[in-house]
């Protein structure tokens, strides 16, 4: 679990074989469980890791989002553009968060999020998280991940 804490920004992690620098880190809890999620970039690339604490350790996740207007994603009824979705969770957490937060939109320093975990007809994982009332949904879908592909690469000085 102390991974959670070791990605702060500037940080370097290694996945698949490509260099990532961690550019914003938010570290969330919503009364059970605690998760960080990484904003990374790789050049002009990036993409989100997300690690969550569980009883097996920790599980990592990579996911591509992007914000998404009201027109394309519904919560109340579970769709995202045509695609139905079945939904598996839902839920508010406290966040705080570092690093290059313009990047983020509707991220502040503190606040709480919302979120709301879905399926797909063809278990396709897929989050939508807002980070802020007026800010937009943020969608992504679950790249595969496993905690042995994520090397750390090296570490920003306390």
């Amino acid at each position: 679990m102390a991974l959670l804490h070791q990605l702060s920004p500037g940080t370097a992690v290694g996945l698949h074989g490509t260099r990532w620098t961690v550019l914003t880190r938010l570290l969330a809890r919503d009364g059970v469980d605690e998760w960080g999620e990484y904003l990374l970039r790789s050049g002009r690339a990036g993409m989100w890791l997300a690690l969550e604490a569980g009883p097996d350790g920790l599980r990592a996740s990579s996911w591509i989002r992007r914000p998404v207007t009201a027109d394309e994603y519904d919560p109340a009824r579970g769709r995202l553009r045509d695609t139905v979705l079945t939904e598996t969770g839902r839920g508010r957490a406290a966040y705080r968060a570092d690093g290059d937060l313009t990047v983020v939109p509707g991220v502040a320093a503190r606040g709480h999020l919302h979120y709301v975990e879905y399926l797909t007809d063809a278990g396709v994982h897929v989050a939508a998280e807002q980070l802020a009332l007026d800010a937009p949904w943020l969608i992504g879908v679950d790249c595969a991940l496993t905690m042995t592909d994520l090397r750390l690469l090296s570490e920003v000085a306390p």
